[in-house]
């Protein structure tokens, strides 16, 4: 398929935050001691300040949201935002970081399959069958090079929530960026998730007794900073922008290389070594991916379509 410029420039957009999401899985995995929900609050409050000050020297003038679009922004906040920030911490101390990214890569079919039970149109057999690959991966990536499973309730569990936490960015995160703009939503939803965390994390204090806050260590705080700044503010823009450029639909495709760029992250860091499993469960997603979204009827449309720019 042939990209305009319009599109080229939303395919880069989105390449770009798919890279910054694969380091989010080795960050996380660096935030297992540090309190919790209320490190989280931290993260979406200084992502706040930081689109505040963007918009500032932009002139942005944010729109205020009408009830319908605060309810998408309320939704995108507590899965997309404040639960999956939680999730992906607890999903990387329950199994493998390496794991977790390569159930991130079945994202696009879950966005693709949602799509089509609202629409009520009954999937494709290329989309069955790209999910099965996808659930081939994914358990392949479950082995070790001992050949022994690295699998437990838990950690699927968690893996999943996460896997819910990624397509609710696209799913509930599309109309509010449709109305309002990458930037406002942005950041109408980052201050409602930080307001969310800061209160669960007060309540959490009050009955157990935990630290809501402490000093993070110098590893703790440049995770804090990267997941504040690199993934929460910048993915953000550049996902919405994407999301505006593309459509929700072909945007959700780059959710596919979600994995490869994790276990490079993860390599590259030093927080875990990829296994030829993983990165073979990783490959088998992709294919799976791609081979579930390629076909579409001639002459149609993809889903999605952007309007022509203003």
């Amino acid at each position: 398929m042939m990209f305009d410029a319009r599109e080229r420039s939303g395919a880069a957009l989105a390449l770009g935050a798919v890279c910054l999401i694969g380091g989010s899985v080795a960050a996380a995995g660096r935030l297992h001691d540090f309190p919790l929900i209320g490190g989280q609050a931290v993260r979406y409050g200084f992502a706040t300040v930081f689109l505040l000050v963007w918009g500032r020297i932009r002139r942005h003038t944010f729109i205020r949201p009408s009830p319908a679009q605060m309810a998408w922004i309320f939704l995108l906040a507590a899965t997309g935002m404040a639960g999956y920030g939680i999730v992906l911490v607890y999903a990387t101390s329950m199994t493998s970081p390496g794991n977790v990214g390569v159930a991130l890569g079945a994202a696009p079919l879950i966005i693709v399959l949602v799509q089509s039970l609202l629409a009520r149109a009954r999937p494709s057999r290329n989309l069955i069958g790209g999910a099965l690959c996808v659930a081939c991966g994914s358990a392949v990536a479950q082995m070790s090079t001992g050949s022994t499973v690295q699998w437990s309730v838990q950690g699927f569990m968690w893996s999943c929530l996460a896997l819910t936490g990624v397509c609710a960015v696209t799913l509930f995160g599309a109309p509010a960026t449709k109305a309002l703009g990458s930037l406002t939503a942005t950041t109408y939803a980052c201050a409602l998730a930080s307001v969310m965390l800061f209160l669960t994390a007060v309540i959490k204090g009050s009955v157990t007794g935990t630290p809501v806050l402490r000093r993070p260590s110098g590893t703790e705080f440049s995770a804090l900073a990267f997941l504040a700044l690199g993934v929460t503010t910048v993915v953000y823009l550049l996902w919405y922008g994407a999301v505006e450029r593309l459509g929700a639909g072909r945007t959700g495709l780059f959710n596919g290389l979600v994995p490869l760029a994790s276990l490079l992250a993860l390599s590259v860091t030093g927080t875990a070594t990829a296994s030829l499993n993983q990165i073979g469960g990783a490959v088998l997603v992709l294919i799976g991916v791609a081979f579930g979204l390629r076909v579409r009827k001639r002459g149609a449309p993809p889903p999605g379509r952007p309007r022509q720019s203003r």
